[in-house]
């Protein structure tokens, strides 16, 4: 189960990941350049390695949070966005089929 505090960001749309913080600029480039809003992008679930970032939906009110699972029911959230950060120092950007749904 997510921790209720963790939740509760979730749900207000911190910014729970350093990466995002650090990419924030480019993100809202491709955003704007896209007609995706920046501020659904920042309220989405960020998972992240060492030069990449996940932007995935997280609904706190699905059923499985309302029956107290969390994520243990092993649903994934959908990928929303894919980010990586290429040799060149330049971002890649990844839509999926989530992208407009989630980000227009």
């Amino acid at each position: 189960m997510i921790p209720k505090e963790i939740s509760a960001r979730l749900r207000k749309g911190d910014t729970m990941c350093k990466r995002f913080d650090d990419w924030s600029q480019e993100i809202k480039n491709f955003c704007d350049k896209n007609g995706y809003s920046f501020e659904k992008a920042k309220s989405l679930s960020q998972c992240w390695g060492k030069d990449d970032l996940f932007l995935q939906y997280f609904d706190p009110d699905s059923e499985s949070v309302r029956k107290g699972l969390g994520l243990l029911d092993e649903t994934p959230m959908p990928l929303v966005l894919y980010i990586k950060r290429l040799p060149d120092g330049r971002l890649l950007f990844k839509q999926t089929e989530h992208t407009k749904k989630y980000l227009a």
